[in-house]
């Protein structure tokens, strides 16, 4: 376990907090903001000076004087991280070293008056940078602990990289240290998964470790695998997310993958306690999702995921579509029939079912003896948009169209419908959002208890 405590917040990775961020261009955007956060309540809010809007460059350290004893008037009961995010960085302002270092030697010494309890402070990518010893040093003398960070908006490092720079913010003299970049492939996931387990056993400090867009968004909640002592969620505001989200959310998500806080809440909540009480088999016509979001409700659940298409390859050594090319549909179901039954065998797992899977109502019967059944549903438009570009969907070669996709999915709609416990719209294409839909229906039923 790695912990730091603050003056008045301790950060953990057994039970990492939520934080919220004030990003308001002025003093009506940050009120703004402010109300909708003590409605949220998080564990600590970020003020990312950087946004502020200076309106006379002459007079910027006094502007984000007044601003940041605004942010705390506005906002007294929780503690403060102070961040000026530079444009390098995915921030809103460029500024030269000097009065970057102006900035944080002023709210150094207001920090305790106005709760700033954290100052990120890019210390990798100004790494080299004359006085940036001074102003660590200068940091920590004031009593404040430091997020040291980088963030890279086009690409993942490699998982050797991404240790190397967390490890050299910690040689630097980060109390917490932050990388955050941008996947271009799952394999990029996987990297910052696997840095961080490296980091958790071979660093001192804490860390925080994001892997952004809509790819990378289950870093955010599945904190147990990134040993992360904190998160950062948006403030998107609703009350159930069990209808359709604003549209400018859904934006967001699927653009850096920031997940809003109700549902970051329940689902790190989720992944530091929820435990099985079945397994979950996630059922749908082909193009739904289903392999994403299994892997991504496994990450979330702490538990295994097993594919059945992929039990059938590994198991008959050929492709799906090989298969059907040696197979009658009829023999291909009875093939799957039987490793349904052997997957269903093992308990309290995520079972990602073949859209065709509970055509037969045996299967379903086997699937629902054990557990609960998910159905991923989406609007034939949305199927065949994601399925359009592949060749791999054997039921589909030669039938590439909207209206046979609309055929077979009425063939199966009753099946689909008598078969699953709860049903689950997928045309948002953000697999957090549909977790957050199952798991919250699946502890109504308790087949998650937290």
């Amino acid at each position: 376990m790695k912990e730091l405590a603050c003056r008045k917040v301790i950060l953990n990775s057994k039970k990492p907090l939520i934080c919220v961020s004030v990003t308001g261009a002025n003093l009506a955007e940050i009120k703004e903001q402010a109300q909708v956060i003590k409605r949220l309540n998080p564990d600590i809010v970020e003020w990312r000076a950087d946004c502020l809007k200076i309106e006379n460059e002459e007079k910027d350290t006094f502007e984000i004087a007044y601003a940041l004893k605004y942010v705390h008037k506005m906002l007294k009961s929780y503690p403060l991280i102070f961040t000026f995010r530079s444009k390098e960085e995915g921030g809103s302002r460029h500024v030269n070293f000097e009065k970057y270092k102006e900035y944080y030697h002023y709210v150094s010494l207001e920090a305790k008056k106005y709760n700033v309890e954290l100052v990120d402070i890019e210390m990798y990518g100004k790494r080299g940078v004359p006085g940036l010893d001074d102003l660590i040093d200068e940091m920590h003398a004031m009593g404040l602990k430091i997020i040291g960070s980088y963030h890279d908006f086009n690409k993942t490092p490699k998982r050797d990289e991404i240790f190397g720079i967390l490890k050299n913010m910690e040689d630097n003299g980060a109390d917490v240290c932050k990388i955050a970049c941008m996947p271009r492939h799952k394999g990029d996931v996987f990297s910052i998964y696997n840095a961080s387990q490296d980091a958790d056993e071979k660093l001192k400090n804490p860390i925080i470790a994001i892997s952004m867009g809509e790819l990378g968004a289950v870093t955010r909640v599945a904190l147990t695998q990134t040993h992360s002592v904190l998160t950062f969620a948006s403030l998107c505001e609703d009350e159930t997310f069990e209808g359709e989200l604003r549209k400018e959310c859904i934006e967001q998500m699927n653009s850096l993958g920031q997940v809003p806080f109700k549902i970051a809440e329940t689902l790190v909540d989720v992944n530091r306690t929820g435990k099985l009480t079945g397994n979950i088999s996630i059922i749908g016509f082909m193009g739904t999702g289903k392999t994403t979001v299994s892997k991504a409700l496994a990450e979330i659940l702490n538990c295994k995921e097993i594919d059945t298409d992929k039990y059938l390859v590994d198991k008959f050594g050929k492709e799906i579509t090989e298969m059907f090319e040696v197979m009658s549909e009829d023999e291909f179901r009875d093939a799957e029939s039987v490793a349904i039954e052997e997957i269903a065998r093992t308990k309290n797992q995520i079972i990602s079912c073949g859209g065709g899977a509970v055509i037969r109502k045996k299967n379903s019967d086997v699937l629902k003896e054990t557990g609960a059944i998910v159905r991923l549903d989406a609007d034939p438009e949305t199927i065949f948009e994601r399925v359009s570009r592949r060749t791999t969907r054997p039921l589909l070669n030669g039938n590439m169209n909207l209206d046979h996709i609309k055929k077979l999915m009425d063939e199966r709609e009753l099946r689909y419908r008598e078969a699953a416990d709860i049903t689950v719209n997928v045309d948002s294409n953000n697999r957090i959002l549909t977790c957050y839909r199952i798991v919250v229906e699946l502890v109504k039923k308790g087949i998650i208890t937290k």
